[in-house]
């Protein structure tokens, strides 16, 4: 978005900022969030921190290579028109004045169109020489006598002076002194070069487009959550406040819950990132907020662990070797914001692999280092997340960072009578089960095998448990209900002869009365023996309870759960408040932002050609008049775009000095003033 007109040429990057429409203001803000920390005043005070050293080097860092060469050329020239700059580079003019409107926007450069400069700061960056090129001398270089000088150079020598460094520590036919030094006049490189600034660089890597991704991959993380946090409330996992969960802890666990050991990782950091679990003295268990999240819609579920991924600053492969441990409260800084910007630049719909990914945002990114390298990891989460299936994006990865927006892509939870139970006592059924179809499942058997498709064992100790008290009837109906196959005989007769087996009883006093079959596993627990049916032990009921557990031993009732304090996930600082930011655009700009204007005749809108108008409206500086529902209300307001993601416009509202935020497919006419 470019200055469309300027009453003067400003003096300065504060006279710039001051002659700024409330949309360009905003869009500053939304592409350099530092700004904001600490809230400005005044303009003066905004062009001073926007800068500033240390904020400018942050800008840089979310530049594509073609914006940093932009740049760059500017550095060398100080101050130039855009056209200027594109003729000195091999990129498409229009790839060119796509970068400068870019840079203006984000006050790297700032100015009227026919003459821009660049801010102190950015052209530091670059070094002494900015594009290898000396500072401009004397002009009037004779083309032809460079090139007959330079042929009898030597050709590295030569090839080193015009592309990196034109200084030279001895004397040279095309050298011109300089205090004590020799340098290659930039007039003479710029010869040599054939007029470019700048060499020809590879441009962005092209991806083969694939078909869309059906998405059935989003129900494993939610899935698994569930499966960690189900068990974890049957059995607590050892936990310590500084080291997190050892590396024997995790692998002992993941064996006795049959999943691999990255998957149990991923899933406890997520748990813990949402708030699902938390520290109980000396080991990790569910907090209240799992109580919660467990009763919640699959959507919402689902987006709460997204949340936690997206807004984390701890990765979720983090137990390896010489690096963080599992559930710890230590993160890798900007963990969150590098995994922000390897998802902006992920390429939509297309096939692409861990290193397509990387060379993606070595493009996009090159000044980025640390997300460069967390590329391939970022990119082992989205598919361990199931953003990624088949090494294509789902509908879900391209709808983020709106999270609400991505798990309305998470597929139907699977219909009722899904399961298969079989004659040898396995259940199978897909991780995409609703939550009470997974409660019957966990109360009377234990994970086999776990994948897209889950293998579950009937468990002789949680059956006894489920139909302690109960009519097995109930259960055995509702194992029926939830097979697609008629229930076979022989889990009929599991639930029957569960039911007339006795369930150890645990009293308050520690006083156990086991089953029948149950006396002999006793004495190997190590119980004291009072009779052959009642035993004693010093540890509290939870503990006995979790140890009949772990030796597949039935119980009449579960033991009180006390739920666990949330641990403190590192994280970065919260965005701040949308309307916070609205209301200190409208403090910048002055009270005069709001227009009274009539809007123009509206023509019908469809998302198809809605996306193409909102972004020539971005690209071309212009303002849009929107008709769309809000809720109930359907709303004409006049708009001054900022930014289309994700298929939702934000932008400035003329109408109503705020920013708004739009789906594109709830607008149903515009128009402009064109």
């Amino acid at each position: 978005m470019a200055p469309s007109s300027l009453p003067r040429t400003p003096r300065s990057l504060a006279d710039d900022l001051r002659a700024r429409t409330p949309g360009q203001i905003s869009r500053l803000l939304w592409l350099r969030p530092d700004l904001l920390h600490p809230w400005p005043a005044d303009m003066s005070q905004l062009a001073r921190r926007a800068a500033d050293d240390a904020s400018v080097l942050e800008a840089m860092q979310s530049l594509n290579t073609t914006a940093l060469r932009v740049l760059e050329v500017y550095a060398c020239l100080h101050e130039a028109d855009a056209m200027v700059v594109a003729q000195g580079l091999p990129e498409e003019p229009e790839a060119v004045q796509a970068a400068v409107d870019e840079l203006w926007s984000m006050a790297l450069l700032w100015g009227a169109p026919g003459s821009y400069r660049i801010t102190r700061a950015a052209q530091q960056a670059y070094g002494p020489f900015p594009c290898g090129l000396a500072a401009a001398g004397p002009a009037g270089v004779e083309p032809a006598k460079v090139e007959a000088l330079s042929v009898d150079m030597d050709q590295d020598l030569l090839h080193r002076l015009v592309w990196s460094n034109p200084l030279h520590d001895e004397p040279f036919a095309l050298a011109a002194t300089r205090g004590e030094e020799f340098v290659l006049p930039r007039e003479a490189a710029l010869v040599l070069r054939g007029g470019m600034y700048l060499p020809p660089v590879a441009g962005p890597p092209e991806h083969p487009a694939s078909r869309r991704s059906p998405g059935h991959s989003l129900w494993g993380p939610l899935a698994g959550v569930r499966y960690t946090v189900t068990s974890l409330a049957r059995e607590a996992m050892v936990w310590h406040s500084v080291r997190g969960v050892s590396r024997r802890t995790l692998s002992e666990r993941a064996e006795r819950m049959a999943v691999p050991v990255e998957d149990l990782m991923a899933w406890l950091e997520l748990a813990a990132g949402a708030g699902l679990i938390g520290a109980a003295d000396d080991h990790l268990a569910p907090t209240a907020a799992a109580d919660t999240w467990l009763g919640g819609p699959p959507s919402e579920m689902w987006g709460a662990l997204i949340r936690a991924w997206l807004e984390g600053d701890r990765p979720l492969r983090a137990c390896r070797p010489d690096e963080l441990g599992v559930v710890t409260s230590t993160g890798q800084p900007r963990t969150a914001h590098h995994r922000a910007h390897i998802l902006q630049v992920w390429p939509a719909h297309t096939a692409l692999d861990a290193e397509g990914l990387t060379q993606t945002v070595a493009w996009h990114r090159p000044r980025m280092h640390r997300a460069i390298e967390q590329a391939a990891d970022v990119y082992w989460e989205a598919a361990m997340l199931g953003l990624v299936e088949g090494s294509v994006t789902t509908d879900a990865l391209v709808a983020l960072p709106d999270v609400t927006a991505a798990a309305l892509c998470l597929p139907e939870a699977a219909e009722q009578g899904s399961l298969v139970v079989q004659p040898d006592h396995t259940i199978v059924a897909p991780v995409s089960v609703d939550n009470a179809t997974w409660n019957l499942i966990d109360s009377v058997s234990h994970v086999e095998s776990w994948g897209p498709a889950t293998v579950h064992r009937l468990d002789p100790a949680r059956l006894r448990s489920a139909v302690s008290g109960h009519d097995p009837d109930e259960l055995r109906a509702a194992l029926a209900r939830a097979s697609r196959t008629p229930l076979p005989q022989s889990v009929e007769y599991a639930v029957r002869d569960a039911a007339r087996g006795a369930s150890a009883r645990v009293f308050p006093a520690t006083i156990i009365e086991p089953g029948e079959q149950d006396a002999q596993a006793m004495r190997d627990l190590g119980f004291q023996e009072l009779t052959p049916q009642v035993f004693s032990t010093d540890q509290p009921p939870d503990v006995v309870h979790r140890r009949l557990a772990a030796a597949g031993i039935g119980t009449t009732a579960p033991p009180r759960q006390e739920w666990a304090n949330p641990l403190d996930h590192p994280r970065p600082a919260a965005a701040p408040d949308p309307q916070a930011v609205t209301r200190l655009v409208a403090h910048l700009v002055g009270d005069d932002a709001r227009t009274e204007a009539s809007p123009p005749p509206l023509q019908d809108a469809d998302p198809a050609t809605m996306v193409d108008v909102c972004r020539r409206a971005i690209a071309d500086d212009q303002r849009l008049w929107l008709r769309y529902s809000d809720g109930s209300q359907v709303r004409t307001e006049y708009v001054e775009p900022i930014e289309l993601r994700s298929g939702r416009l934000t932008g400035w509202s003329l109408s109503t000095g705020r920013t708004v935020g739009v789906p594109i497919s709830r607008i149903v006419a515009f128009g402009s003033d064109a």
